[in-house]
Order: structure tokens, then sequence, then C-alpha cells
């Protein structure tokens, strides 16, 4: 594992330790929207493909939703897709026969904890369409997201890349694994809601919700990067996220990330982010997009990225409210 560095002390950020890698009892409110996710991310970057396997949890509501999706370059929606299966209102089991840290979601996605926050083993069997056997392995401490700071105000979160081995079999045909990838996880109400007053750090801009944008890449075991930033008419404010350079990490608290899209369907291009880390560390990336999986006004691209003197692959997941969307298409 990489070593950290203090964060901002401004900025107030959760810590974790091994029980975080099952559910969250003991922080359960009776919101009806409580909601638990954890998702993995992989990718096979000289096909232009990406995967996901996603777990959302509902205890309140009984109910979890998920699955798992691959993507390409031969088509964009989720019908083009080589593979999607997103299952919603499936019932939860109950407390006493669910644990996270070896659980097979109603899904088909089976999670095992193999190291504590550092390690697992990703499997999910659809024969004949997408067999899945993967392991994740953290090159970092996972990054804990600042209590208070957008998107996530309200709930716990946190990300974590690494380094993912194994293979899928889709549709017949075996493809290897081998990459470096993100995971992250999350507890906590939801819709998570918009603050009362400004943060102590944002401006007005990261009070106001026009979409979320989530920009990660990782070229080794020592460099990557992750930010959130407030989808805007113009540049998009980050909000927080990390770097880790050279083998050491810092929390990053400022910057913008400035898109370019398809004039006709407001798809992302190309992206350039500009941010700042709790170490006055400078981060400059640029990136071109190589496949996506969109739907309506948002949605995951691959993306090829460059920055210091490194490059590597990620993804950015862009979620844009009606009028960002179309005040997009001039970001040419």
């Amino acid at each position: 594992m990489t070593e950290g560095i203090a964060a901002d002390p401004e900025l107030r950020y959760p810590q974790f330790g091994p029980a975080d890698d099952d559910f969250h009892d003991e922080v359960l409110t009776d919101h009806w929207w409580e909601t638990e996710t954890c998702w993995f991310s992989w990718n096979v970057p000289e096909r232009r493909m990406s995967g996901w396997a996603y777990c959302q949890a509902r205890p309140n509501a009984n109910l979890c939703n998920g699955g798992a999706w691959v993507w390409d370059d031969t088509g964009s929606y989720s019908w083009e897709l080589p593979y999607h299966a997103h299952y919603t209102g499936l019932q939860l089991p109950v407390r006493a026969e669910r644990d996270m840290r070896d659980f097979e979601w109603p899904t088909g996605v089976r999670v095992t904890m193999i190291e504590p926050l550092r390690q697992y083993r990703i499997r999910y069997e659809d024969p004949g369409a997408l067999e899945l056997d993967v392991v994740f392995e953290a090159v970092m401490a996972p990054n804990p997201h600042p209590i208070g700071v957008a998107p996530f105000f309200k709930g716990t979160h946190f990300d974590q890349p690494g380094h993912v081995t194994g293979e899928m079999l889709l549709r017949g045909e075996r493809v290897a694994i081998d990459c470096y990838a993100t995971r992250d996880r999350s507890w906590g109400p939801r819709p998570m809601g918009r603050p009362k007053k400004k943060h102590q750090k944002g401006t007005e801009a990261l009070t106001r919700f026009g979409g979320i944008g989530y920009s990660f890449g990782t070229a080794s075991a020592t460099d990557a990067w992750l930010v959130y930033s407030v989808p805007g008419r113009d540049a998009d404010p980050v909000s927080c996220g990390f770097l880790l350079r050279d083998g050491q990490y810092g929390h990053i608290t400022a910057g913008e990330r400035h898109l370019k899209v398809d004039p006709q369907t407001g798809w992302p291009t190309s992206m350039e982010i500009e941010a700042t880390d709790d170490c006055g560390r400078h981060l400059l990336v640029r990136g071109e997009a190589a496949s996506r999986h969109w739907r309506g006004n948002g949605g995951d691209t691959l993306f090829h990225w460059s920055w210091d003197l490194v490059e590597g692959w990620g993804e950015d997941q862009s979620y844009f409210s009606p009028e960002v969307s179309e005040a997009n298409k001039s970001r040419q």
C-alpha cells in the first residue's frame, strides 16, 4: 500500500476499518432512501472496452438493484452493448442471510473479500452471455470523500484504485483482463440532498446541482487520480478527489473540468482537468473518449488519459440536468 499525506485540516474525512466491508447497520436510520452500494470496474484498452459490476441495497425498502455491464465502441445505448443486465426492485435477503464480505446478490454479482479494504474477488454468471471472474487488488488505501462536500453532502463514500486481473467469457469469447481500474463504496440516505448554505471552502456553483461529474484514471500502482465536479454551463468546478503521484497521495481540494462534446448528442469527446491537492501539487489531465454507455442526459465513457509524464485509462461518469445538457452542446 502507498504512503498517505495529511488531509486539509479544514475538511473532515471519515476513517475506515475492516468492518466497513460489511453492511452498516449501526448507522442505519428510518429514512426510506437509506442506500448502500459497492461497485467495481475493469477495462480492456486494446478493445476499447469497459465493464462494471454494481450492487445497490435499500435495506428499509427490502430492495436491491444493480447488475453487470460491458461496453465497447460498437454502440452507445443499452440495447447495443455487448452485455447489459440492470435489475431493479429485487428483494433484498434478510440481514441474517447477507454479509457483504462474501455475498451473492440477487442480481447475480458475487463479491468475496480476500483481504479487508484491499483485495476482493468479483464473480458473475449469465451462461452464454457473460461469465466474469476477476480479482481487484488495491494500490492505495480507500480515499474518503470529505463530509458535507458536493456531491455526497450526506452519507459516507470512498473511492479506491486497484489492479484488476482475471477473465470474462463474453458471448462465448474468452477475454483476459489485466488492467488498472477503480472501485467505490457508499452508505447513507439518498437523495443526498442540497446543503442549506455554502460549504466553507465552496462556491455558489458547488451548492447547486447541474448534475455530477466523476472522472478518474490510473497509470500504475503509484500514479492515479480522481475528481468530482459539478457540471455547469462553462467550466465545471472540482469539489474533491485525490492525487496519487509517485506512491504518495493527497486530497484534491479545488480545480476545474473542461469538456468538449458532440454538438448533436451532447456526449463528451475530450476533456481537460486542472486541479490542486492539499499538498500544493498541481494536476493537469487531458483525455480522449474511446467508447461509452449513454442514457438520457448522462452516461459512462471510457477515456484514455495523459497526465504528468504518464498515460492511463479510466472513465468519466457525467450526469447532467436537462438545462446543462442542452448548454453543453456549445462546448465544441
